[in-house]
C-alpha cells in the first residue's frame, strides 16, 4: 500500500524512530486527557450555572467546581511542562543526528574540499567562487573542479550571477556542520 492510502497518523509515525514513538504517543495521550478534562470542566460549569439536575457521577465536580478549576489549571501547567520536555528531547535527538550525519560527510571529503567547506562555513553559507580560488595553493581551474564535485554531491549549490558563481550551502547542512580549526584535520 502506498503512503496516500495510509491514515495521517500512520504516515507521521513512519517517520519517527521506534523509541521516540513511545514519547510521541505519551504526548498525545497527555494532551488528549487534558482536553477531555477541560471539556468536562466546561460541561460541569454549564451544569452548575444552569442549576440543572446532575447525576451522582458529576455531583462532586459541580459541588467543588472552583477546586476542580484550580486542579485543571495545575494539571495544564504539568501537561505543558511534560510536553515541552518530551518535544525538546525529540528535537535534541534530531539535531544530534543531523550533526553526526553532516560531520560524517566531512570525513569523505579531500583536504581541498574540506578547505572550501570551511570557507563557506566561515562566510555564513555564501561565498564567491573567486574567493575559493584565492585560497592558498588553489587556482581557478582547481577551484572550479572542487566546486563542481561538491555541487554534484549536494554539499553546495552554485548560482550563476552574470559571469560570477555564487557558492551556497543548504541551511540544513549548515546547521549540522561543526568544523574543527584548520590545523586539526
Amino acid at each position: 500500500m502506498d503512503d496516500k492510502g495510509k491514515p495521517l497518523a500512520e504516515r507521521i509515525l513512519d517517520h519517527i524512530p521506534g523509541k521516540s514513538r513511545k514519547e510521541v504517543l505519551l504526548l498525545v495521550f497527555m494532551l488528549s486527557g487534558f482536553v477531555f478534562l477541560v471539556l468536562t470542566l466546561i460541561f460541569t460549569y454549564h451544569l452548575s450555572a444552569e442549576h440543572l439536575q446532575t447525576s451522582p457521577l458529576f455531583g462532586p465536580l459541580v459541588s467543588y467546581h472552583v477546586e476542580f478549576m484550580v486542579t485543571i489549571a495545575a494539571l495544564g501547567l504539568a501537561v505543558g511542562a511534560g510536553s515541552f520536555y518530551l518535544l525538546s528531547g525529540l528535537l535534541e535527538k534530531k539535531k544530534a543526528e543531523a550533526r553526526w550525519n553532516a560531520n560524517l560527510l566531512l570525513k569523505f571529503l579531500s583536504d581541498d574540499e574540506r578547505a572550501v567547506v570551511r570557507l563557506v562555513l566561515e562566510r555564513k553559507g555564501t561565498v564567491y567562487q573567486s574567493e575559493i580560488s584565492a585560497l592558498d595553493g588553489m587556482g581557478k581551474v582547481q577551484a572550479h573542479r572542487i566546486v563542481e564535485r561538491l555541487r554534484q554531491r549536494g554539499v553546495i549549490t552554485v548560482r550563476r550571477i552574470g559571469k560570477i558563481n555564487l557558492v551556497q550551502m543548504p541551511a540544513e547542512l549548515m546547521d549540522g556542520l561543526v568544523m574543527e580549526p584548520a590545523g586539526k584535520n
